[in-house]
């Protein structure tokens, strides 16, 4: 029996002479949560690579986290949409946050060079760089999804189709080549190589060399190949904290490898290098840079001839500044 309390006193609702009415549910607000939800079962994933302890990672004792999603594929070099989702589920970020990084070689500490690589049983692979998922502004963009939502249009009959098994999304991609179904096995990498030099020795360069598919091009000019675009940012670094508001001005990484032949259709897979001759290197998928949905664009600096350098790549999607990168001598593009 409900009680009103009204003025102190409290009456049930027959005492009062009121109708028991059940309390209706409110719509939410959300434009995201208003069609049914599909659930997939999930159990656990395998962590593999260079972390202390390999193992399964129980994916129930995870924090659940929700991303918007607008699909996109490329059918013969045409975008095709595959329709707009509310995905719950787990977070890369979250699963390898269970496992203490061990790189296999020591004599680079920074774990700036490290890479991530989700596989299926199918043995489709999707490539992240680590600092995508804990050096960025946007940590959690992409997870294994344990539900879907379709989220359909109100003017329209159009009704997305929920995918059939769970999977990985990626919220920040622009086109659809890191997501795969039923994903099993997750593998932390070092980017492999040779990258000599001394540690903040002074190696200035006039130009870098950029290798994609076995080919070499030095780049003098960037102009030749890229854009230019303005960033005002406020550096910050995981080690030393603030260090000052920025003006960076710098050409866009995404047509430079563009020019090179890189294409988003290619980049699920692919992993880029950017080194510097005093040894200092950083990774980033490949997807990162040249299918982003965000326009958020690494770029290159021309900084002239100082004693440091003369070209600089500039995270400018990044939270911290450690995968920037003085003196760039070498701009390298993996298969992975």
């Amino acid at each position: 029996m409900k009680i009103v309390k009204m003025f102190g006193i409290c009456l049930t609702l027959a005492a009062a002479g009121l109708p028991a009415f059940a309390q209706e549910s409110s719509p939410v607000n959300s434009f995201f949560e208003q069609g049914p939800a599909k659930d997939y079962a999930l159990s656990s994933i395998y962590v593999g690579g260079e972390v202390e302890s390999t193992g399964p990672v129980e994916l129930a004792s995870l924090p659940v986290r929700e991303l918007a999603v607008k699909e996109v594929a490329l059918k013969d070099g045409k975008p095709e949409f595959i329709g707009a989702y509310f995905f719950s589920g787990y977070s890369l970020y979250d699963i390898l946050n269970r496992k203490i990084v061990k790189k296999a070689s020591e004599d680079f500490k920074p774990e700036v060079d490290l890479y991530v690589v989700v596989e299926n049983e199918k043995g489709e692979k999707a490539v992240f760089s680590w600092g995508e998922i804990y050096y960025s502004r946007n940590s959690f963009n992409a997870l294994i999804s344990k539900s879907a939502r379709a989220v359909n249009p109100s003017k329209s009959e159009v009704k997305w189709p929920l995918p059939d098994a769970p999977g990985l999304v990626c919220s920040g991609d622009l086109y659809n080549t890191r997501f795969i179904s039923n994903p099993v096995k997750i593998t932390v990498r070092s980017a492999a190589g040779e990258f000599p030099g001394i540690k903040h020795s002074k190696t200035y360069t006039p130009e870098f060399n950029m290798i994609y598919g076995g080919k070499t091009v030095k780049v003098a000019d960037p102009a030749k190949f890229a854009v230019k675009r303005e960033y005002v940012n406020a550096a910050y670094g995981h080690g030393m904290g603030f260090k000052s508001v920025e003006n960076v001005k710098g050409f866009v990484l995404k047509d430079i490898l563009a020019k090179a032949g890189a294409r988003p259709e290619n980049s699920g897979d692919g992993l880029v290098a950017v080194s510097a001759k005093d040894g200092y290197r950083a990774v980033f998928s490949l997807s990162e840079i040249i299918n982003r949905g965000d326009n958020a664009d690494f770029l290159l600096a021309d900084k002239g001839s100082r004693d440091d350098g003369r070209f600089a790549l500039y995270a400018s999607p990044d939270f911290f500044v450690d995968r920037s990168v003085r003196s760039v001598a070498k701009v390298e593009v993996l298969k992975i």
